[in-house]
């Protein structure tokens, strides 16, 4: 037989295999074969890498070929079984992507049934390749002891905002890898975002890196998987093939991305030259390429587990006899995994119950920051590794806990500072405690009245700041200005790339400025057509725990009217200046009826930095077009009671007919029911919110638009 040449190549392929076909899935594109990407990523950052690896394949390679002589010579004696304790690191931000322990479990067994040759389509495979399917002797078992002795169900939980992956920094988000030389370590994420330049968007099922990509016992040499490929039997066999890449196998094609487009040689013995398949499983498994094992002539073992049509049965003897050789080589530390002195402190046939594992987030838009006064809607426990039956939530700095002992709290926080939240959790067998700091801002308004300001005094108005980490920083100039000799200049030909510089505003009050206007001038000169400057105003109801955009001019747009595109030094005519209204963005209803309502100028300098001038002046948060006072007033509106924890009543009066709208919305601007529109005669009218109890917790803004006029108040739900 003669023996097929190894491609050497040093990218590699990702599993989409049977996942393909998962209903949920049909509709959306994916993008498999991530993982070549990933490992061009890692050698463009590290060249010395691409040298090691290569190396390493070759050895790898060579001890395969010896493996192979041996076992077609009768010499291997009869094979030890594997066994790779494995790990799960679940990922999540309280979503679907917190997968059950139940699906963890389930998806690693039909790995094992497939490594087995013991699943229920396993006799279906298509001769000669189905003789050629032979039992691993390779088994995967959930480690039930952490690297420091601790109990585990092998299943570990973590609220981490990287659930939504960047395969850009991997090395740098592997942050919980358990030692790789005595575990597998699989990540559970919610989607992987691809790095744009290398690689397209889509779905993007997982990757992994062959051994000798990263140095032994790296954190980074690990699988990364997206959360919804696990469920549901086939799906795992994308799992079982990220393994195989894991194990040092190649897809049947060799080492590209792209099925389909060429013949080519995976370097196993028994696998037939190929071009590959992508989704739909073939009518025929002939093969159009040129076999060197002839053999194999005129044969296409579609259904391999390292293929990417949607009907994969198997793996073959040879490429059983290279994950084998693999996992007992020391190239990674492969095999150090299955010694019995890893596997008992791995623990892997353990079957002890544990202590629970603390964790819990904030489920409010805010996270981990609130106004002094306010509350953080909701604190949820995301506890692990074993039943809780005793928990206690407390809290520093005078806060107050609603329900201290639930799995579900809202919290109260009078004082500015900082306060520290604490979940203790238990039961019979131990317990643990996590704690997560929260900051209080003093959320106290400032601009009662509304804002007039067109930098006349000197420096930094009262109740106004400078916030420049980039070192640069907004300042009073008398170079330029609309009104007075006075504007606030943020000047980017001294600023570095990409450095943020804000200017913040005082802190409003949008219920003492019903239907208040929030404008401002400015005049800007773009560097050139491509140095695209970053300008925004933002608002923030929550005390700066998140800001929502109400101007985000591209630099072209900000440019235009203004100071136009040049490098020449910046200094605004009258005619240059612009004045903006932001009130009509889409965001600006969102704040309207908010007691506290922070408001900033962010600027982040273009890639390259070193661009032109941009000036600021004459702010301010005025009333409303005319007649909107006039119109509140005239309508009467109410609406009661507020706060409630059940329906509220928005009472008004017309003193003619009038087509009336009624609309409610989330503080993020989201539709929570259904709009009501009505024809109303003059007199007292009343309308039910919430009529079925169906709101949650939380603000709303709800908007009552009268002929064409929108006026608003925000409803508390508690």
């Amino acid at each position: 037989m003669k023996i097929k040449h190894l491609l050497t190549n040093s990218l590699l392929g990702l599993a989409l295999v049977a996942g393909l076909t998962a209903s949920a899935q049909e509709a959306k594109k994916i993008q498999p074969c991530n993982t070549y990407a990933a490992m061009e990523e890692h050698f463009a950052q590290d060249p010395a890498a691409r040298a090691r690896y290569e190396k390493i394949s070759a050895i790898l390679h060579q001890e395969y070929l010896e493996a192979e002589a041996n076992r077609a010579s009768g010499k291997m004696s009869a094979p030890p079984v594997y066994t790779v304790p494995v790990v799960f690191h679940i990922l999540h931000q309280g979503g679907s992507e917190n997968i059950s322990d139940a699906t963890c479990i389930a998806g690693l067994n039909w790995v094992n049934l497939d490594y087995a040759r013991a699943n229920f389509d396993a006799s279906l495979t298509d001769p000669p390749f189905d003789a050629s399917y032979i039992d691993s002797e390779i088994k995967f078992m959930l480690a039930k002891k952490d690297p420091n002795g601790n109990c585990t169900t092998g299943i570990v939980r973590h609220v981490d905002q990287n659930t939504d992956w960047p395969q850009a920094t991997h090395a740098n988000n592997c942050l919980y890898t358990w030692d790789p030389t005595r575990y597998l370590n699989v990540y559970i994420v919610n989607q992987i975002i691809p790095t744009s330049t290398v690689t397209g968007g889509g779905i993007i099922v997982g990757y992994t890196y062959k051994p000798g990509t990263w140095p032994t016992s790296s954190s980074a040499d690990v699988i990364i998987y997206r959360h919804d490929f696990l469920t549901g039997g086939d799906n795992a066999r994308s799992l079982a093939h990220e393994i195989g890449h894991w194990l040092s196998l190649s897809h049947t094609w060799g080492n590209t991305n792209n099925p389909g487009v060429a013949c080519g040689d995976d370097g196993i013995t028994d696998t037939p030259i190929t071009l590959g398949e992508f989704a739909a499983c073939p009518t025929t498994s002939a093969s159009s390429c040129v076999q060197t094992n002839t053999l194999l002539n005129g044969l296409n073992n579609v259904e391999n587990i390292m293929n990417y049509a949607s009907c994969p049965k198997n793996f073959t003897t040879g490429q059983t006899t290279a994950m084998r050789a693999a996992i007992a080589s020391a190239v990674s530390g492969r095999n150090n995994l299955w010694t019995p002195a890893n596997l008992t402190a791995a623990d892997i046939n353990g079957v002890a119950s544990c202590a629970p594992m603390s964790d819990f987030m904030s489920t409010a838009s805010g996270g981990y920051t609130v106004c002094a006064g306010q509350s953080i809607s909701l604190f949820k426990e995301f506890s692990y590794n074993g039943t809780v039956t005793s928990r206690l939530w407390t809290a520093t700095n005078g806060a107050t806990i609603t329900t201290p002992t639930a799995s579900t709290t809202i919290i109260w926080f009078p004082n500015p500072g900082i306060s520290v939240v604490t979940l203790s959790v238990s039961n019979s067998l131990g317990g643990n405690a996590l704690s997560r700091t929260i900051t209080v801002v003093n959320g106290v308004v400032t601009a009662t009245n509304g804002i007039t300001e067109s930098f006349e005094g000197s420096g930094t108005p009262p109740n106004w700041s400078v916030i420049n980490p980039g070192g640069v920083g907004w300042v009073q100039t008398s170079n330029a200005a609309l009104h007075g000799s006075f504007s606030f200049l943020l000047d980017g030909a001294i600023s570095s790339s990409a450095s943020e510089d804000i200017l913040m505003m005082p802190t409003m009050d949008f219920v003492a400025n019903p239907g208040a206007t929030l404008r401002f001038s400015y005049a800007y000169r773009r560097k050139s057509a491509t140095h695209n400057d970053i300008f925004r105003v933002q608002l923030s109801y929550d005390c700066g725990a998140s800001w929502l955009d109400v101007y985000a001019p591209s630099a072209s747009v900000l440019a235009s009217g203004s100071g136009g595109v040049g490098a020449s030094n910046f200094v605004p005519t009258l005619a240059e200046w612009k004045t903006q209204d932001v009130s009509g963005h889409p965001n600006y209803g969102t704040f309207v009826g908010s007691p506290s309502v922070m408001g900033r100028f962010y600027f982040q300098e273009a890639t390259g930095g070193f661009g032109n001038k941009l000036y600021i002046d004459s702010v301010n948060l005025v009333a409303g077009p005319v007649g909107i006072n006039e119109l509140t007033r005239h309508l009467r509106l109410t609406l009661s009671p507020n706060p409630t924890n059940a329906s509220a009543t928005l009472n008004f009066v017309l003193s003619n007919d009038a087509n009336v709208k009624v609309v409610v919305m989330d503080v993020a601007g989201k539709l929570v029911s259904p709009e009501k529109a009505y024809t109303l005669a003059p007199g007292d009218h009343k309308i039910t919110l919430n009529e079925n109890g169906t709101l949650s917790k939380g603000i709303y803004i709800v908007s009552l638009e009268y002929n064409g006029t929108k006026v608003a108040r925000k409803l508390i739900i508690e």
